[in-house]
């Protein structure tokens, strides 16, 4: 692979994204840091920007409060320590309660602090692309409410829920919208809706699709907006259509596209992933190794960011994650 030498996190990951040749294919993981998140912008944008720093991340996708994005409406978890956050309450508890979702002015709280830790990331890492998490209108009304909840009542109470997901969608675009004037872009998230074993495809395009379109468009111009399609069995090559730079999404589960697959269907979008979190849980990093060198046989190390299939488990191996990156560099020596 052509070289290119001294190239920053920002210029390695728009020339690998478009099919340039690099140094060596750009490299990132996220995660949530328990109970960091739960403290206040300074800390978590400290702990992430350490993160970073630490196994030398190609970009930062900041992952604010696990469950920020249904905080504005009233759900509730409560963290304990290190362990995950579990929830409290729902904001929807009955189905009459969807119609009580209005829109949400990006001075809420929540979004003050996904803001205000966006922006002290940016400033400690200038060169560093950095994404904000934003999910999807249906992601956020599952938080709001509880997947069966939602799944029973988008289809036997649409009118209601497509109202909640209306008031969501204006949520999230004015947000996207914030975000970007810092951020490099948004890292928009479906979790499940998009797993076909979820809804059928008449129902992603009526009660998905059109809000999804609509949060990005508040991202529109912005140099790095990324769709991630979770689980397995998904729609990551239909959804690549939408308006994003890359898509990232878990390879190695059922039903979904390789890595060499997905750009042999998608002309110009980026792909992002090809790690396993059992790689990256390992005790010995060669199994992170070989997933990096079947990512690289599969793309040629291009238009690929190496990376988790989703947010990997806090309790990721960094010797792990530092051997899947070091396998990225040519020619790096690496213990066995």
């Amino acid at each position: 692979m052509p070289r290119s030498a001294g190239l920053t996190s920002r210029e390695r990951v728009r020339r690998a994204l478009r099919g340039d040749a690099v140094d060596r294919p750009p490299f990132a993981v996220w995660r949530h840091f328990y109970p960091d998140e739960n403290e206040g912008a300074e800390r978590l944008a400290g702990t992430t920007i350490a993160f970073t720093t630490r196994h030398r991340l190609d970009i930062v996708k900041y992952n604010p409060r696990a469950h920020y994005h249904a905080e504005p409406w009233g759900t509730a978890y409560r963290y304990a320590g290190a362990a995950r956050p579990t929830l409290v309450r729902y904001a929807v508890r009955r189905p009459d309660d969807w119609r009580k979702i209005g829109r949400k002015p990006v001075s809420a709280p929540a979004f003050r602090e996904l803001l205000d830790g966006l922006r002290r990331v940016r400033v400690a890492l200038p060169d560093v692309p950095l994404l904000a998490t934003i999910f999807t209108p249906l992601g956020v009304l599952e938080r709001l409410g509880g997947k069966e909840r939602l799944l029973a009542d988008l289809r036997a109470r649409p009118d209601a829920v497509l109202a909640a997901l209306d008031a969501v969608a204006e949520t999230f675009a004015a947000l996207a919208r914030a975000c970007v004037e810092t951020a490099d872009g948004i890292f928009l998230a479906t979790t499940s809706w998009a797993q076909r074993d979820t809804l059928d495809q008449g129902e992603y395009a009526r009660f998905g699709r059109p809000f999804d379109l609509r949060v990005l468009a508040g991202a529109r111009g912005a140099a790095l907006n990324v769709l991630h399609v979770c689980g397995p069995n998904a729609r990551v090559v239909e959804l690549a259509r939408y308006d994003v730079t890359a898509v990232s999404w878990n390879p190695r589960l059922a039903g979904n596209p390789n890595l060499a697959a997905f750009q042999g269907a998608t002309a110009d979008r980026g792909a992002i992933g090809g790690l396993s979190d059992a790689a990256l849980l390992a005790r010995s990093p060669a199994a992170a190794r070989r997933e990096i060198a079947e990512g690289l046989a599969q793309t040629r190390g291009r238009r690929w960011l190496a990376a988790g299939g989703c947010t990997i488990p806090p309790e990721s191996r960094p010797e792990a994650i530092d051997a899947a990156r070091d396998a990225l560099i040519p020619n790096e020596k690496t213990s066995p």
